[in-house]
């Protein structure tokens, strides 16, 4: 029987439930004429892996996630078509409901393992989509998600706004004039066992809802568990016409407002990738990645959210305040951008919301897993391809 021999290398980094990918041509001997149903991965052992499938036109990409490898470590799994009378999706207990996304009216709900994680929330009583509330593994909320507050009532858990869109503030939500982003199509809604993928499409218009910018966002979810979960984000801003993003502090386009008991202010800690510690070090400075972490529900929880290289002026200036905000902002910091009709600027961040400390919950490592993954080569036949 056909297999394909699969092998990660860690590299030089400690990698825990760590999501990993391989890519195939569409017309590889074993894939070809085959249903992603009849095929499963399992570990040198024998025993399944889940796994999930993903049609990229000419290529087909096989997605999982390694538990445990140690830098300069190798694992080898096997790609097989499934015995007759097996259950496809049968691969692992800890992974059988996987990830679901379900509809409701102005939300989709991310639910993992049976269990809430976040909801999309897209209410055009709202002036701009979130995520949120964004749930710990011991019931609390990572994020603030509360419509009574007077400070700063537009940080609605995770959002994505600029403060000067052509002069329009995007941002804040005063009782008039602000401006509002309005949910006009859904794209690719995926879900399995190892990821959830949701593709929405809004324009950010005027008061009066003129569209200045239009933007894809592309949110996937990963079926790591509680203690340590991932959602990365990759959005493209396209302008509709001459499009002037001011130099205002009050931007992200990243902004994440943290739970209240874990703010600087109640004794969380702010720490970035060079070692500065709280708002007085971090805010202002460049750093490839910045990890918010406090006291959530009598348990230590943090939020740490990464720099892609491929951004515009990676690394990113932060705007982090002791009061619980956690920002991306080079537009405050490098003056602004000017973008002519049609011209586009896209940014890709992953959010890391986890268990225990920055050392604890080993930021550092995940960063290196965002940036640079296991590498993955796979044989057929005695042909050997490195991705």
């Amino acid at each position: 029987m056909s297999t394909i021999t699969l092998q990660v290398s860690a590299g030089s980094h400690h990698r825990e439930f760590c999501p990993v990918s391989v890519r195939f041509p569409a017309d590889t001997p074993l894939l070809k004429d085959a249903e992603a149903g009849g095929l499963e991965l399992a570990d040198a052992s024998g025993n399944p892996v889940a796994c999930q499938w993903e049609a990229l036109g000419e290529e087909v990409a096989l997605h999982w996630i390694v538990d445990r490898l140690d830098a300069g470590e190798s694992r080898n799994y096997i790609l097989r078509r499934r015995e007759e009378g097996t259950t496809p999706g049968s691969a692992s207990a800890s992974s059988a409901q996987g990830i679901r996304l379900i509809e409701k009216e102005h939300a989709v709900d991310i639910v993992i393992e049976g269990q809430l994680f976040t909801s999309y929330v897209f209410d055009p009583a709202v002036a701009k989509p979130y995520l949120g509330p964004i749930m710990g593994p011991y019931g609390e909320s990572y994020t603030r998600l509360d419509f009574e507050t007077r400070e700063h009532p537009h940080h609605r858990s995770l959002w994505l706004a600029i403060g000067d869109v052509n002069d329009i503030d995007m941002w804040n939500e005063p009782k008039e004039r602000h401006g509002k982003q309005i949910v006009t199509s859904f794209g690719e809604k995926a879900a399995g066992s190892v990821f959830a993928r949701l593709t929405s499409t809004q324009n950010w218009c005027s008061y009066g809802g003129k569209p200045q910018l239009s933007e894809t966002r592309t949110m996937t979810f990963y079926n790591t568990p509680g203690e340590g979960r991932f959602i990365d984000l990759d959005f493209v801003l396209t302008a509709n016409g001459r499009v002037e993003l001011g130099a205002t502090k009050e931007a992200g386009p990243l902004g994440i407002r943290v739970a209240e008991s874990m703010k600087a202010e109640n004794g969380g800690v702010i720490r970035n990738s060079y070692g500065s510690v709280g708002e007085k070090e971090c805010w202002g400075q460049r750093a490839v990645w910045c990890d918010y972490h406090g006291e959530v529900g009598g348990h230590t929880l943090g939020i740490a959210a990464f720099d892609h290289p491929d951004n515009a002026d990676f690394p990113t200036y932060w705007h982090v305040r002791d009061y619980g905000l956690l920002a991306a902002n080079n537009l405050y910091f490098l003056g602004g951008k000017l973008l002519q009709k049609g011209q586009s600027i896209r940014y890709k961040h992953r959010i890391y919301f986890h268990a225990g400390d920055t050392a604890a919950s080993k930021v550092a490592d995940k960063y290196q897993d965002y940036i640079h993954p296991p590498a993955v080569t796979w044989a057929e036949d005695g042909l050997r391809i490195t991705q």
